[in-house]
């Protein structure tokens, strides 16, 4: 079974890793790693959690530290919607149609800024909670984050040791949980120069998406 060679500088850092000096300096080099990134292409569900009901949304995201733009896959009715995030500015192409993110304004306008909103956490949010934690048999740093602009709410994601590839997420507001995504793409399609002068990624670099990272460990 293939690696994922995203992040490669990181992968020794973090599999070495040990103690609380040495967790949080894993966990600073791989926001570094995620500031670097200049496009990407993203997958998940996102679940939303409403007072009184729940709705999940599969999303692709392409990504750009600057802009996103964010189509829904699913579910049928709302497929082909898609909206485009720059800066705090959101703003939905599709007439008279919206996704409702509820009662809560801080996490997000609609459930197709979570994606764009995690990355940013992970590039450049303030660390507030670490720890090391397991999902499905895949040992993962969770890393915690907030933004300046949102000081009530929590970005919060498992990286998977071993290729840095975010498993799943919520972002909550207040400490309730708003938002739950499983991540099933992470394709990197541009990177920054490293600042410490290393090869710049290949565009089109492959990462593994969460469903072979799983496979990796049954095998």
């Amino acid at each position: 079974m293939r690696k994922a060679l995203l992040f490669a500088p990181m992968l020794m850092l973090l599999l070495t890793a040990c103690g609380g000096g040495a967790e949080k300096d894993a966990a600073a080099a791989l926001q570094q790693e995620y500031a670097a990134v200049a496009e990407a292409t993203l997958e998940a569900d996102v679940t939303c959690h409403y007072e009184g009901e729940e709705r999940t949304y599969t999303l692709l995201c392409a990504y750009t530290p600057e802009r996103s733009t964010v189509t829904v896959l699913a579910p049928d009715d709302l497929s082909g919607i898609s909206a485009t995030l720059e800066g705090e500015e959101l703003t939905l192409s599709y007439d008279d149609i919206s996704l409702d993110a509820g009662s809560y304004s801080a996490a997000a306008v609609s459930p197709v800024a979570a994606l764009p909103k995690l990355m940013a956490a992970a590039a450049g949010g303030y660390l507030t909670e670490q720890s090391e934690e397991t999902v499905g048999e895949r040992p993962c740093l969770r890393l915690a984050f907030d933004l300046s602009e949102e000081e009530e709410t929590l970005y919060t994601t498992w990286f998977d040791r071993e290729t840095l590839l975010p498993l799943q997420s919520e972002i909550s507001v207040d400490g309730a949980v708003v938002f739950e995504v499983a991540w099933s793409r992470f394709e990197i399609t541009a990177a920054e120069q490293p600042a410490d002068g290393g090869e710049e990624a290949d565009a089109g670099t492959r990462a593994e998406t969460a469903e072979e990272t799983e496979a990796t460990a049954e095998s």
